[in-house]
C-alpha cells in the first residue's frame, strides 16, 4: 500500500512568503495550476493557506485590491493538519469532518507537503483493488 510519504514524493512543495500580495500570489496559482498554497514566514514557519475560495470569499466578495492586500490579511489560519506517520484514512476522516478538499502533512512540527482529496481517493481506489484482487485470487483458487 502506498503510504503518505510515498504519495508526496512526487509533489514539489509550491508556497509563498508572508506579506506577498494576493495579485502576486494568485499569479503563481494560475502559473502553476494549484487552487490552495501554504504560507509561510521569513524562517519557513507555516502561518496558514490561501485558497481559491479565499479569492472568492474574503477579497472579490469585499471588493479588495489585488495589489494592496497582503496574504496574510485573507488567509485561512484555521489548518487541517495530519502527521507524516497517520493513514490515509485517518486524512480522509480529518477532511470530512472539517469539510475541506485539502490537508497539510506536517513531519516534525514542520510542513513537508499537501494531500488534496483525489490524491487521497486515488489511495483508496488501490487499496480497494488489490482487496478485491486478493479476495477473488482466494475464492477461484480453490
Amino acid at each position: 500500500m502506498k503510504s503518505l510519504k510515498d504519495s508526496l514524493e512526487s509533489k514539489k512543495l509550491l508556497t509563498v512568503k508572508s506579506g506577498t500580495n494576493i495579485y502576486n500570489v494568485v499569479c503563481y496559482m494560475a502559473e502553476h495550476n494549484i487552487g490552495l498554497v501554504p504560507v509561510l514566514s521569513d524562517d519557513g514557519k507555516l502561518l496558514g493557506v490561501f485558497s481559491e475560495r479565499d479569492l472568492v470569499r474574503r477579497v472579490i466578495s469585499k471588493g479588495l485590491e489585488l495589489k494592496s492586500t497582503v496574504v496574510d490579511e485573507i488567509m485561512t489560519k484555521d489548518l487541517v493538519l495530519a502527521n507524516l506517520s497517520e493513514s490515509y484514512e485517518q486524512c480522509l476522516q480529518k477532511m470530512k469532518e472539517r469539510g475541506t478538499r485539502h490537508i497539510l502533512i506536517i513531519e516534525n512540527e514542520k510542513l513537508i507537503g499537501i494531500l488534496s482529496l483525489r490524491d487521497l481517493l486515488e489511495m483508496d481506489l488501490h487499496v480497494q483493488r488489490e482487496t478485491i484482487e486478493v479476495l477473488h485470487n482466494y475464492i477461484y483458487s480453490k
